[in-house]
């Protein structure tokens, strides 16, 4: 009896240890249900009314799913799948469950149902997908297991912000006062916009990406800072507030959002096992950061942070507007439904194409297409502006519901297979790793056409840190050698 009791907690442990890369099919069931629930009681007089029962449903049906997920440890609430479906509902649905009076004013209650129901339809795609992923890289899970010491770790910090800002201050001729003054400045009128760099110029602005690496690096060093001493730890938090503070004045919501949640991952993963209760206060706190921070930023992205500091913290942009106000995603998706297959036809296999090429720049490769055939503004009659509709409005325009399915579907292969790479064993650098994923995941659910780019900087990681780790490793023993002479 005690060696068959000893064989199932061993057994029972051994699950517990992999529950991390193994999504729950009951939970996947239970949730398909209250999408199913949710599509059939859709409908209601207004617009909002529709819009508000979506939101309630799917919110209803993706807490059960989470719950579900984190029966066995609470660190399954950042399974990269889990992730992606919360930036969608972010995108789409969560402002519905505000009072929203200048969106019953814009569109029609049938219309928002159609655009409705394909959220569903790109909710159900990414929570199936999940299920049916090939095994992990083998190099990737090594590189990820691979021991660092902290001040290799505090070098790619510093490596990050040299190579992220360097497009920036080439702008500046290096002056960071001016640097600083024009981040207080509207987002349009900045010196180092990419438009204005052009031809090959354009290679140093893609070099920003790097900056997507340092909120995830300064979790890893704030979650285990007795490994690291206080310099290092204070020069990583000044680091680290320089880009929230830019991501911030930036006005641009996602960006700023990003670099939270890569933040929160990295911190949540590296903490020690049983130390559940500070990522739940340090998540808490980001997501009330986050909430805040969604409505200052509309407030003052035209006119830029310092004149809305000027103004005492005042602007007319959001008068008019009730509850909280994010996109309106909802509504472009649902327009695009009178757009696409009439009188403009599905894009078909130009929509992924593009997806796949757009991180190429165009100094390599001058013939590059420069866009879509239809773009959503065209679509949507508002050329001069820029529209999101998260992927699903882009799987609609390529190839309607199936398309929305498809796209979701291999959207939800893609982040769960991230996330077979995640164990506790992780080292610092695997951390940063896997953390760096979510940013192609966050920034893909709001357009797909961002997932390619968005994977460059865990390319970055994963290639500089085994190039590192290399370099480290040969370097130990001529270390060692000089010490005993």
């Amino acid at each position: 009896m005690n060696r068959a009791g000893g064989s199932r907690t061993r057994a029972r442990a051994q699950r517990l240890q992999s529950a991390p890369n193994t999504p729950d099919w009951g939970a996947t069931v239970l949730f398909l249900a209250t999408l199913f629930v949710t599509a059939f009681f859709l409908d209601g007089r207004s617009s909002y009314a529709v819009a508000h029962r979506a939101a309630i449903g799917v919110g209803i049906g993706l807490g059960g799913l989470t719950l579900l997920e984190m029966r066995h440890s609470w660190r399954h609430l950042f399974r990269a799948d889990l992730m992606a479906m919360a930036a969608l509902y972010f995108l789409t649905l969560f402002e519905f469950w505000f009072s929203q009076s200048a969106f019953a004013n814009q569109i029609t209650a049938p219309l928002v149902q159609q655009g409705a129901e394909l959220v569903l339809w790109g909710f159900g795609g990414l929570a199936l997908g999940r299920h049916f992923v090939p095994g992990p890289s083998q190099k990737v899970t090594r590189l990820m297991r691979q021991p660092t010491p902290p001040s290799l770790i505090v070098g790619v910090f510093w490596v990050c912000m040299g190579i992220g800002y360097l497009y920036m201050l080439l702008a500046v001729n290096f002056n960071l006062v001016a640097m600083v003054e024009y981040m207080l400045e509207p987002r349009f009128g900045r010196p180092w916009g990419r438009g204005r760099l052009g031809g090959w110029w354009a290679l140093v602005h893609e070099l920003s990406l790097f900056k997507y690496l340092v909120p995830p690096l300064a979790g890893v060093v704030f979650a285990r800072r007795q490994r690291y001493s206080t310099g290092q730890t204070l020069s990583v938090t000044g680091g680290a507030l320089f880009v929230l503070f830019d991501g911030f004045a930036s006005g641009t919501r996602h960006v700023f959002g990003i670099y939270l949640l890569t933040f929160l991952v990295g911190y949540s993963f590296a903490l020690p096992h049983g130390k559940w209760k500070k990522a739940a206060v340090v998540s808490g706190a980001g997501a009330l950061l986050m909430y805040w921070a969604t409505s200052v930023m509309l407030a003052f992205r035209g006119i830029g942070l310092g004149a809305y500091v000027a103004l005492g913290g005042s602007s007319r942009y959001l008068e008019g507007k009730s509850g909280l106000f994010i996109d309106y995603n909802l509504r472009n998706i649902s327009q695009l439904t009178e757009a696409f297959p009439e009188p403009y036809g599905y894009l078909g296999w130009e929509v992924p194409y593009w997806a796949l090429v757009k991180p190429i720049p165009r100094a390599l490769w001058p013939g590059k297409p420069t866009g879509l055939s239809t773009g959503i503004e065209e679509a949507l009659g508002a050329e001069g502006l820029t529209l999101s509709t998260t992927f699903v409005g882009e799987a609609y325009m390529a190839g309607g519901t199936v398309g929305v399915v498809l796209i979701a579907t291999v959207l939800g292969m893609l982040c769960s297979w991230w996330t077979q790479h995640l164990t506790r064993r992780n080292s610092d650098l695997g951390i940063l790793v896997y953390a760096s994923g979510f940013f192609a995941i966050a920034v893909g659910m709001r357009s797909m056409f961002w997932v390619t780019t968005g994977m460059l900087p865990a390319v970055a990681a994963v290639v500089g840190g085994t190039i590192l780790l290399r370099q480290y490793t040969s370097s130990r023993p001529q270390r060692a050698a000089r010490a005993v002479h």
